[in-house]
């Protein structure tokens, strides 16, 4: 048997994309060049490791086996090029958050990152809290910042930080004058939230609406700055970010409601348990948690 690493970058390319030309296109290879690197390294292992489905491959169980060993042997091969170019942080760090981390909290953190270590290879994906979950688990993010405790087997989640959250409303809601309300108060009333697998979402569900009668989801979206313009439009009171309110409450477009009682979430990191932890990987997760603690 005779694998190369060169197999196993088509491999992994091959089952993020799930498409031949796709894949080439990002590996720069011709599509029988990415289709003849497949099959022999299905020929060397004696297995099949992807459906062929119309338009497109999928990963079978046999492929899902190979994923995070190939990903390991491909992130040694980065650290093992790095100990020669005198660059202690090598490869690509690929990041996932939820939308309010990803929006608010993650520039200043990769800026600071990059500042303090040098390194600059990191991708981001802004998506909600199931989706970047989806994808930690398909190997396709190394890590996870999520919202909401949505992740999957074999995953490991990690308390990370607090995020306070509020209810907000036009400013010439009749609730706007109330101090502190009780989350009865919010019974009858319409919502505009954000959609199931959200951070913000899981929290009204866990936090909200079990002190409600009965309520009425006016709007779903997957936008806060949407959320945003349909409260002020008087559409529903919606339970948000502080975060990410806080141009709309600055500039009195919303308030935020007083309550009796505060509503925090909790922020996680996530990653695939089996997952090897490279020094990038380490270095990032020790500087996002020195960030809260600092």
């Amino acid at each position: 048997m005779n694998i190369t690493l060169k197999q196993l970058r088509i491999f992994t390319t091959l089952a993020k994309s799930a498409n031949i030309g796709q894949a080439a296109l990002a590996l720069s290879l011709t599509k029988p060049a990415v289709s003849m690197a497949i099959k022999e390294l299905e020929h060397q292992l004696n297995q099949s490791l992807f459906e062929r489905l119309p338009n497109r491959l999928k990963l079978n169980s046999q492929g899902e086996l190979l994923l995070p060993l190939a990903h390991e042997l491909l992130s040694r091969s980065d650290e093992i090029s790095s100990l020669f170019d005198g660059n202690q942080l090598s490869g690509e760090l690929h990041i996932g958050c939820s939308k309010t981390i990803g929006n608010q909290l993650m520039p200043a953190l990769l800026a600071q990152f990059r500042q303090q270590t040098g390194h600059q290879r990191q991708s981001l994906q802004i998506m909600n809290s199931r989706d970047v979950c989806q994808l930690v688990v398909r190997y396709e993010l190394d890590l996870g910042l999520i919202e909401a405790n949505v992740c999957l087997p074999g995953q490991v989640l990690i308390p990370w930080h607090q995020d306070s959250m509020c209810i907000i409303a036009p400013p010439n809601h009749p609730l706007a004058q109330q101090k502190q309300l009780p989350l009865h108060a919010f019974d009858q009333q319409n919502w505009v939230l954000r959609e199931d697998g959200s951070g913000s979402r899981a929290l009204f569900n866990r936090e909200v609406a079990p002190h409600l009668n009965q309520w009425h989801l006016a709007l779903e979206l997957n936008e806060a700055m949407g959320i945003i313009n349909c409260v002020s439009s008087n559409l529903g009171l919606s339970c948000i970010s502080e975060l990410t309110a806080t141009d709309a409450l600055q500039s009195g477009k919303v308030v935020a409601l007083d309550l009796a009682k505060p509503l925090y979430r909790p922020l996680y990191l996530v990653f695939q348990e089996n997952k090897r932890q490279s020094v990038l990987f380490q270095r990032f997760v020790e500087h996002l948690k020195q960030s809260v603690n600092g």
